[in-house]
C-alpha cells in the first residue's frame, strides 16, 4: 500500500506544479476567443449597416438623362451586368466593390455628398476593434520574432 500512496503523492505534486501554467493558458485562450468574437461581431454589425443603408443591382444600359453611367469612386463607366450599389438615403450609385471598400476603410459617408451611411457609434466601435486587431497582430509578430 505504501508504493501506491507514494505514487499518488508525487502525482498530486506534479499536477499542482503544472496547474498555474494550465490556468494561465486557459485564461489566455478565453481572452483570445473573446477578442476574436468582438472583432467579428463589430465587423458583422458594420457590414450589416452597409447592407441596410444600400441596395445592390445589376447594371443595365438604359436611355435617360438622369441615369448615372459612371462610378464616382473609380471613375470608370458601368458595363452591362456590373454589380452596383445604390445608397438608400441619397440615391447615389457606385460599383459595389468600390463603395464597400470606401466604407470599410472607416469612411462612413457617401463619397459624393458626404451624408452619413453608417451611424457614428457603429463606426467608432468598428474603428476601435480594427486598431485593437492590428495592435494584437503587431504584438503577436513581435513575440514570434523574439
Amino acid at each position: 500500500m505504501r508504493p501506491l500512496a507514494k505514487f499518488f503523492s508525487c502525482s498530486i505534486h506534479k499536477i499542482l506544479a503544472v496547474f498555474p501554467e494550465l490556468l494561465r493558458l486557459t485564461i489566455l485562450a478565453i481572452c483570445v476567443l473573446w477578442r476574436n468574437y468582438r472583432h467579428l461581431s463589430s465587423t458583422y454589425t458594420y457590414t450589416a449597416m452597409i447592407n441596410k443603408k444600400s441596395s445592390t443591382f445589376a447594371y443595365r444600359k438604359r436611355a435617360g438623362p438622369e441615369l448615372v453611367d459612371r462610378c464616382s469612386i473609380c471613375l470608370s463607366e458601368f458595363a452591362e451586368g456590373d454589380v452596383g450599389r445604390e445608397l438608400v438615403d441619397c440615391k447615389h450609385v457606385f460599383h459595389r466593390h468600390c463603395l464597400e471598400k470606401w466604407l470599410q476603410q472607416c469612411r462612413p459617408t457617401c463619397p459624393l455628398c458626404r451624408s452619413l451611411v453608417v451611424p457614428e457609434v457603429v463606426v467608432a466601435e468598428y474603428h476601435q476593434m480594427q486598431i485593437e486587431w492590428e495592435n494584437d497582430g503587431l504584438r503577436r509578430s513581435w513575440l514570434l520574432s523574439c
